[in-house]
């Protein structure tokens, strides 16, 4: 029985490429950078696309180049030896087609190997297009187009049950002034972007462009009915417009605020009192002279955190300002109120932080007390269930972690693309 020899091709196996076989291998000569692989299919036959029919008989052998994986670690000057074959139909149009296989598909200049390992690359890490680009020696248009091409960016969200939803911001790219033609005046734009995870596994459901409460709404409402029902509690940041934007769209939902932001907030109190006292006490910055300058990180701390040593240095300081003091003392109260786990002792914090701003004068604390008062509702709906927006900054990292590597996007289609196809993120399905 007859059994073709290159079956056992030492060159084809070393290879390895399904239903293909090397005819002839060459080294790099003069001033040739790769060496050089001729390969062509193992079968002697095809079927025309429009009718069917199967021909073997050779109309032309076209060579193309190809871009394939490294072989032995390093890369192959590939040449694709095609068979062109006639279409033995007499009806049929087409009088000739050129063999099609899994690994090279119709007009395909990059093997399918080749691109899944380019793809898998890009989702397993964070990496830079480019940076995958040069490895597969491929250009970055096309890899991005491979990514936009075969990833599924259809996250699903309109068949998930969310529960609780998260919802924060992050610039997209850099700010642009625009020159209006008609006008010619100049605005300014900054690009954002809305990231929305399921905060119960930390799934993002899309990334949106844009930073407005419109943009939120517009989500939201194009979202089904039963789905919007089920979102029972939507952890943000202290967004005003993001609050009234899902008040609008999900009016029976509880808004959570992250505490993160509250503890921010009084820190940056704190730290304007410290700034206000030093040029009324010396009409300048701070320098390293003065404690309070050299141990503000120490001001900013949580109180019951602090060691033996660090509570004496502290005491010394607030001794020697008495409003630094003051101000200290209502940034302490305010974390009190963030430790408290149902609607009695919320109340009995809150009230201890009520009276020691009004027994105060400071401006500072006063602004800070109006824009808590702003998110009381936030702030008790956080105390009793205790649900942060840690997912979505999360993913927010995860999302500028894949800007700066790729040092920027201008294309909002290719950042989503690049966000939603991050394999190692919980895929929402």
């Amino acid at each position: 029985m007859h059994q073709p020899t290159f079956d056992v091709d030492a060159a084809s196996i070393l290879f390895n490429l399904s239903g293909y076989r090397v005819v002839t291998a060459s080294p790099a000569l003069g001033g040739e950078r790769l060496r050089q692989v001729v390969i062509e299919t193992t079968t002697g036959e095809g079927a025309c696309p429009s009718c069917g029919v199967l021909s073997s008989r050779v109309h032309a052998r076209p060579v193309q180049h190809v871009k394939d994986v490294a072989c032995g670690g390093e890369r192959l000057d590939v040449l694709v030896r095609k068979r062109r074959y006639a279409c033995r139909e007499a009806l049929c149009p087409r009088r000739s087609f050129t063999e099609e296989t899994e690994q090279l598909p119709a007009r395909a200049r990059v093997t399918t190997r080749l691109a899944e390992q380019v793809i898998s690359a890009c989702r397993s890490e964070p990496r830079a297009v480019s940076r995958v680009a040069d490895e597969a020696d491929l250009s970055w248009p096309t890899v991005m187009r491979m990514l936009t091409t075969t990833l599924d960016l259809d996250t699903g969200v309109d068949r998930r049950h969310v529960k609780r939803l998260g919802v924060d911001e992050h610039r997209f790219r850099t700010v642009r002034y625009l020159r209006d033609p008609d006008t010619h005046a100049v605005r300014r734009v900054e690009p954002w972007s809305i990231v929305f995870t399921d905060l119960d596994d930390g799934a993002i459901l899309d990334v949106v462009d844009g930073r407005r409460g419109k943009v939120v709404t517009s989500w939201l409402a194009a979202r089904p009915r039963w789905w919007r029902r089920r979102v029972q509690t939507v952890a943000l940041d202290m967004s005003s417009e993001f609050r009234a934007a899902v008040r609008k769209a999900l009016p029976k939902a509880r808004v959570s605020v992250d505490h993160w932001h509250v503890v921010r907030l009084a820190n940056e109190m704190i730290t304007k009192v410290r700034r206000r006292r030093v040029w009324e006490l010396h009409e300048r910055r701070g320098r390293a002279t003065d404690t309070p300058w050299k141990y503000r990180k120490l001001l900013t701390c949580a109180g019951d955190r602090l060691t033996v040593r660090q509570r004496t240095k502290l005491q010394e300081i607030l001794a020697e300002d008495v409003e630094l003091a003051v101000a200290w003392g209502i940034k302490e109260h305010v974390r009190q109120v963030l430790t408290a786990r149902d609607t009695s002792s919320f109340q009995r914090h809150w009230a201890a932080l009520q009276r020691a701003v009004r027994a105060t004068r400071l401006p500072e604390p006063a602004a800070l007390f109006r824009t808590l008062r702003a998110w009381r509702r936030e702030l008790l709906t956080f105390c009793r269930t205790r649900i942060t927006n840690a997912r979505t900054e999360a993913a927010n990292l995860t999302a500028k972690t894949i800007k700066r590597v790729g040092r920027g996007y201008r294309n909002h289609r290719n950042y989503r693309c690049r966000i939603i196809g991050y394999a190692p993120r919980p895929i929402a399905a």
